[in-house]
């Protein structure tokens, strides 16, 4: 299903819990908590787990009262994830990475949308954010389906999908097992049973720096993820193939754009925004 701008919103208020890992990001958590915050939206909790921050998250942290958080050793991502889905109150969850923030009256929209109880997930747009330009780069969100997922992993924009707490539950939360490709497994196991709807408006910015774990440097560790996912699924030999090769050439380009800036050759802002657009 497909709902463009704010057709079929109406005033509902379900209770939304915003899941936020976190693991040394103090340079940008400040911004992702006030961009839920700035939300005015009435019926809210911000919960942020913390990997056991050695930087400046846990000052930044307690200045804000309505936060629920915790800070100590997990197993990663989805771990945490995991935990802060057990701590959730909402009816309706969003997951939002520390270095990324929503767009104003996200919460509003996506609320709205749940207003159907057969609706179980919804996407929106981001923005990509590249922080050594500054530059914004709009991102239109693909239409997912489960042969969608099968056929593209890279249309998966998990900033800007809220889904309902239930649901998540039901197909088992975040599997821990992955490090680079927990939203795509979630959202491969979403869609077996459920289409999300698609809203065609801006909910979030995705960040892009050079700390991030979905830079170039794991794009080898993403594509064997992706391949176990797709192997259980079934995927004939071939096609499974042909998505190797795909990565592999995104790995080769991203070393051959890094050796460029390490040689002076390629200006070092290009790089970041360049190694991601292969990537999608």
């Amino acid at each position: 299903m497909i709902i463009k701008g704010n057709e079929n919103i109406m005033n509902y208020n379900p209770r939304i819990s915003i899941l936020t890992p976190s693991y040394n990001q103090g340079a940008y958590i400040e911004d992702n908590i006030l961009s839920v915050l700035s939300q005015d939206y009435p019926n809210f909790e911000h919960i942020i787990i913390d990997g056991g921050s050695t930087d400046n998250t846990i000052p930044i942290l307690k200045k804000y009262e309505h936060l629920k958080w915790v800070s100590e050793r997990d197993k990663g991502q989805a771990d945490a994830l995991n935990k802060g889905l057990f701590m959730a109150t909402g009816d309706i969850i969003g997951w939002i990475n520390s270095d990324d923030y929503y767009e104003n009256n996200a919460l509003h929209e996506a609320a709205a949308i749940f207003n159907n109880g057969e609706i179980n997930w919804v996407i929106g747009n981001i923005t990509n954010l590249y922080s050594d330009t500054g530059e914004c780069v709009p991102q239109k969100s693909p239409r997912v389906t489960y042969h969608a997922l099968i056929k593209n992993p890279d249309i998966v924009r998990q900033q800007a999908a809220f889904f309902r707490k239930s649901a998540i539950e039901m197909v088992g939360g975040w599997n821990a097992g992955f490090y680079m490709v927990m939203d795509y497994d979630l959202w491969f196991r979403m869609a077996r049973f459920s289409d999300p709807v698609m809203i065609n408006k801006n909910w979030a910015y995705y960040r892009i720096h050079g700390d991030q774990k979905s830079s170039f440097v794991n794009i080898i560790r993403q594509f064997r993820e992706i391949d176990h996912i797709l192997k259980k699924e079934k995927l004939p030999l071939p096609l499974r193939l042909r998505m190797k090769v795909k990565k592999r050439i995104y790995f080769l380009k991203a070393l051959i754009k890094q050796f460029l800036i390490h040689k002076g050759w390629l200006d070092k802002k290009y790089s970041l925004r360049s190694v991601r657009m292969d990537t999608d």
